[in-house]
């Protein structure tokens, strides 16, 4: 882990966070150990050393949840490690003193062993981590993958269960959700937006490219394209400087805001990530980016 002293870069923090939308970083913002640098460069000051870091206290944590026996397991191993040496002790005295009084060895001798083979609780011993070897192998077949024993059987007990949504139950990469058209037609408002962002490689840039392209919408002729860090791109069209980005850009700029804001709110209530369109003067719409479902989830 450690924290940035120079350079600007979005960064892809799903490996540790599970955000499936990149994080803009600047200097003096903290970056983790594990995570991806999607663009630019970054001169890094580290702070924690390498057993400290996140993803290693992660690791730490899923090692040490490995280790752990299942609770029925470990009753039945602290039971045998007591009942056993009792059993043995108990058949070696049959085997041993009973002969001394009466010579029967054999007989003696036999009696001990059947009390080892009806009292031994083998059976005991082994019919638990038998049961849970074959219930993982069982799952396993049927693409759940459980880590121990000890997660197969509170199982049982769940009534509510919380998903990793990146890379599992999500694609892991944004898409286009939703196109918000406010003083501007919907294939024009995508033709500025891709305009604004053909020359980034953000994966939010190239999600709305990408959509834009689906809907047979082409680039216009833009100028001074430039990056406005944290905040968004702006081009020019016509002569006219249009921008892409955060509200907090808009805020910057002076741009009106009041009549957008509800479908702001509604967006970023659904967890959507936000790009308003406009130029200094209006809003022309917005398009949200979120990150998809995948298929197998919903079937």
């Amino acid at each position: 882990d450690g924290e940035i002293i120079n350079g600007e870069s979005s960064i892809n923090q799903a490996p540790i966070t599970g955000e499936s939308i990149p994080v803009d970083k600047i200097i003096g913002d903290a970056v983790y150990a594990g995570t991806i640098n999607e663009s630019g460069s970054l001169e890094i000051k580290v702070t924690k050393l390498v057993e400290d870091t996140t993803i290693s206290k992660i690791i730490h944590l899923v090692e040490e949840a490995q280790e752990k026996k299942a609770p029925t397991q470990a009753f039945v191993d602290k039971f045998a490690t007591i009942y056993t040496p009792i059993v043995f002790i108990l058949a070696l005295f049959i085997m041993v003193i009973p002969p001394l009084f009466d010579g029967a060895w054999s007989e003696w001798f036999y009696k001990g062993l059947e009390l080892l083979v009806v009292a031994c609780p083998c059976a005991l011993v082994i019919s638990t981590p038998v049961a849970i070897v074959s219930a993982i192998g069982n799952a396993a077949k049927n693409g759940v993958l459980i880590k121990g024993g000890t997660f197969l059987e509170k199982a049982g007990a769940i009534n509510a269960i919380a998903f990793d949504k990146t890379g599992t139950l999500t694609e892991g990469k944004p898409a286009v959700s939703e196109v918000v058209s406010l003083a501007a037609e919907e294939n024009q408002l995508l033709a500025i937006t891709k305009t604004l962002e053909d020359y980034s490689n953000h994966p939010i840039a190239r999600a709305i490219v990408d959509y834009a392209a689906e809907k047979k919408v082409d680039s216009l002729q833009g100028s001074n394209f430039k990056i406005l860090t944290g905040k968004g791109v702006q081009v020019t069209i016509q002569e006219t400087v249009y921008y892409a980005g955060n509200a907090k850009l808009f805020s910057d700029l002076g741009t009106p805001l009041s009549h957008c804001w509800s479908h702001i709110e509604k967006l970023q209530n659904e967890g959507k990530t936000i790009i308003i369109v406009g130029t200094a003067k209006s809003v022309l719409g917005i398009i949200s980016v979120a990150d998809t479902i995948r298929h197998t989830t919903v079937s």
